[in-house]
């Protein structure tokens, strides 16, 4: 009740004061750690710590972003703020590319490649600077083509991975924030005043979209056996894209072992005489059938964590 509050207070300061509305974001954006330092307490022994590395990086450039727009006026567009909400939005968006290969062994090349998706969404910045402009005035900056359709594309697989998941209401607001990134740096016409008060915006999204994870975090689906407990946690913090391929593997252990369950996205199927013809397994058999398909993704003591009934 208390965020939903100060949530709501941030966004009538947007609304109706953007000019000091960045204090307000600022004790709005430092009180959203919390979430963060939760998740990656979740997340150790697992392959998604770097994602969270992304994710705090974005974070502090979204506090020093709005504490830079308060010594920036309103009518310019707040063009320093702007340079730093895009550094936040690129490494909110190399978090989520981090999760795609979020395994071992290939995670320390991914993020490589990750800090290069990075580094290549720069090329805009440094073309702006070397146009013609004021000397007095900073360039605004711009996503044209083919810039802005990498970033599309890149932008649909992040959200789309979670969409389905109990993250769904969070990656929504993501697909907020970054197509309200979007319009700002395409060539719309947009007023400076408008534009300044959209870097305000994508911080508070940033913010909410943090804490509705943390909400959705605690409802977790219910579980029949330690099977399904890893199966959603796993679909659910690694996402689609991980989460098929894994299913897939499972099933195709499940036919070869003449098995008749099938694992679906909801859990584990009931017993099918059709879909083979031996005996069930005992849920120490789908177990660990499921925890061989996860040594690249977790260690085996946070495997043991997860797969425990939750405290009554």
């Amino acid at each position: 009740m208390v965020i939903g509050l100060l949530l709501a207070c941030c966004a009538l300061a947007i609304a109706f004061d953007a000019a000091r509305a960045p204090l307000a974001l600022i004790v709005l954006l430092l009180i959203s750690s919390r979430p963060l330092l939760v998740a990656w307490k979740a997340a150790r022994g697992t392959a998604l710590l770097p994602a969270l590395v992304w994710t705090f990086l974005a974070l502090a450039l979204a506090v020093v972003a709005q504490a830079v727009a308060l010594t920036e006026p309103l009518a310019s567009g707040r063009p320093l703020t702007e340079r730093l909400t895009y550094l936040s939005v690129l490494a909110l968006l190399a978090g989520l590319g981090s999760v795609l290969n979020a395994r071992t062994p290939g995670g320390k090349a991914w993020a490589i490649l990750m800090t290069v998706l990075v580094v290549v969404f720069l090329i805009p910045w440094l073309e702006d600077q070397t146009r013609l402009r004021r000397a007095t005035a900073m360039a605004q900056l711009h996503l044209d083509a083919p810039w802005s359709i990498f970033y599309g594309l890149l932008v649909l697989v992040a959200v789309t991975n979670y969409l389905p998941t109990r993250c769904g209401p969070a990656a929504l607001a993501l697909a907020g924030l970054f197509t309200l990134e979007y319009l700002a740096l395409a060539p719309l016409g947009w007023p400076a005043e408008r534009r300044a008060r959209v870097w305000s915006w994508i911080a508070w999204l940033l913010a909410l979209c943090l804490w509705v994870a943390r909400d959705s975090s605690r409802r977790a689906p219910i579980a029949r056996s330690s099977c399904e407990r890893l199966w959603f946690w796993f679909r659910d913090a690694w996402g689609v894209v991980w989460a098929l391929r894994v299913l897939e593997r499972f099933n195709r252990a499940a036919e070869l072992s003449r098995w008749p369950i099938r694992l679906t996205w909801f859990g584990l199927t009931a017993p099918n005489i059709e879909l083979g013809s031996g005996p069930p397994p005992t849920a120490g058999e789908t177990e660990a059938a499921f925890r061989n398909l996860m040594v690249r993704f977790a260690q085996s003591w946070r495997l043991d964590e997860v797969s425990k009934p939750p405290e009554s």
